[in-house]
């Protein structure tokens, strides 16, 4: 098999394209850069104006030696929607079907938006459980390629539980649908037999956490020969997918929070264990970081709660009424055992002030940049087995008061899912060597405690280059084994969930968002 490489230079568009093919600079440098710190110019941007066109660049780029970068809203973290190769923008294709109320389904073009699906939805009484809090702008394409998750995962999982079917173009330029249930013909069926040879099923140490965007979805794909939950979360390295269908689900009859103020970091434990037993829809946390760096403990409507607090606990309950009552009389109880006040909320607008507090960071740490602490999400999203998830926070708070670091901690502790932004003062020397010691120590510590650097956004270019510190080496081949046989030619988004030989994982950072040469 040909080696997972690239070649980077202008090429000339496809001669059967039909979309539009730009190489101009201006347009190249808006591709150039995501949500991310990560920023690589890439060599063109097509847009394809249908899935022949995506067809025929998958040719192309085999004959070029090229490399194709799918790319929807651009909201991506860690790098997987940027590269010096073709960006293959998906931003305009957002036609968006019917929804069907009785099969609980809709059909999505890869542009369209969370926020448009989910507005759809609750038109029909339905809702998307897994979406995300980028939801206005990040896309299908992009959620499908992260494996995205959100608050309500704790419940529902992730968009990989929730897709029904998705039209893909395979690096062979083959046109298909590939069916959630069903054994795909084509490469699938060979790959599926030669693994399960290799590893057996389940996948033998697997890691033990409730959420994962990290790697390829081999413990879904080994029991099933499903290809539906292998492509999802493979970020564009093994399908570039032109079509999703969704399942919905029905929207509750009521819904309430509790806030819940704790005392230490273990008690996370004890709330994860009360909103598992009260089938809690989400489980979310706010450590003491985040609430120094947003003033929370000064905070008019909440400040009498967070004073003394080691962290903040927001707990969703869902469902008829009953279901509503029995948990919140189970969270009071935990409440009361722990020696706290909590706060509830049923109505509305009750319900989005205290959802509101996971945004109330962005003003301060975008004042913090402009005093030179620029927020730069390299270890933004690791989740570890929930019996760790208090561990990894001392552990991780000790490597950055090492380095002399701010961050703002935060996430979903019902799933040991933790995203956090270090506020690197790009103005002192020795910075970078700085981000990288960060880097690497939270590495080393997520994989003492058997878990994986992404819970929902994926590996991208900053990951990739640990697979094998994580994974181990036989998951790690395995990995390897799957890109080479369904992307034999290297051509989809190669450096992305796996390395390129001697890649950096810092390559392309670029905090002050500037846009590279």
């Amino acid at each position: 098999m040909a080696p997972l490489t690239h070649t980077v230079h202008a090429p000339e568009p496809p001669k059967r394209f039909r979309g539009d093919f730009v190489r101009t600079r201006t347009s190249r440098a808006r591709c150039a850069s995501a949500s991310g710190p990560v920023r690589i110019m890439p060599t063109a941007v097509a847009h394809p104006g249908g899935v022949e066109d995506v067809a025929e660049l998958t040719s192309w780029a085999r004959t070029e030696g090229a490399c194709l970068i799918p790319r929807g809203g651009g909201t991506g973290m860690p790098g997987g929607n940027v590269g010096a190769g073709v960006i293959v923008d998906f931003g305009g294709w957002t036609e968006m079907g019917p929804v069907d109320s009785d099969a609980r389904t809709v059909r999505v073009q890869p542009g369209v938006t969370g926020a448009r699906v989910e507005a759809a939805a609750r038109a029909a009484g339905l809702f998307l459980p897994a979406l995300p809090s980028s939801a206005d702008r990040c896309t299908l394409g992009g959620m499908v390629a992260n494996n995205a998750a959100g608050a309500r995962s704790f419940r529902h999982g992730s968009v990989r539980d929730w897709v029904e079917a998705l039209d893909v173009v395979l690096a062979d330029g083959t046109i298909t649908t590939l069916r959630s249930g069903r054994t795909p013909s084509g490469p699938f069926h060979p790959l599926h037999a030669a693994l399960l040879e290799k590893l057996g099923s389940p996948p033998v140490a697997w890691p033990s956490v409730r959420k994962n965007s990290s790697g390829y979805a081999l413990d879904r794909f080994l029991p099933s020969a499903d290809a539906v939950p292998l492509v999802v979360g493979s970020e564009g390295t093994l399908a570039v997918v032109t079509g999703i269908e969704l399942r919905l689900a029905p929207e509750p009859a009521e819904h309430a929070l509790v806030l819940l103020p704790l005392p230490d970091l273990d008690a996370l434990l004890g709330v994860v264990a009360a909103a598992d037993a009260q089938q809690a829809s989400a489980c979310e946390f706010f450590d003491a970081s985040f609430l120094d760096v947003a003033g929370l403990r000064r905070h008019t409507d909440i400040g009498t709660l967070a004073a003394d607090a080691e962290a903040l606990a927001l707990v969703e309950v869902t469902g008829p009424r009953s279901r509503v009552e029995a948990g919140l009389e189970g969270l009071r109880a935990l409440a009361r055992s722990l020696g706290v006040r909590a706060r509830e909320a049923r109505g509305g607008e009750e319900r989005e002030r205290l959802w509101s507090i996971r945004h109330a960071a962005s003003p301060v740490v975008a004042s913090r940049a402009r005093e030179g602490l620029v927020s730069v999400q390299f270890i933004e999203d690791s989740v570890v087995p929930l019996a760790r998830l208090p561990d990894y926070l001392r552990s991780l708070k000790e490597i950055l008061d090492l380095e002399g670091t701010e961050a703002v901690m935060f996430g979903h502790a019902g799933d040991g899912n933790v995203h956090v932004n270090p506020l690197i003062d790009v103005r002192r020397r020795g910075w970078r060597a700085r981000v990288r010691r960060i880097l690497e120590a939270t590495v080393d510590l997520v994989a003492e405690l058997g878990g994986t650097l992404s819970g929902e956004h994926g590996d991208g270019r900053i990951r990739a280059p640990f697979l094998d510190r994580i994974w181990g080496r036989s998951l790690a081949d395995a990995f390897r084994y799957v890109k080479r046989s369904l992307d034999p030619s290297g051509i989809l988004d190669p450096g992305v969930i796996v390395p390129l030989p001697g890649q950096d994982p810092l390559e392309g950072l670029a905090p002050h968002r500037e846009v590279p040469r």
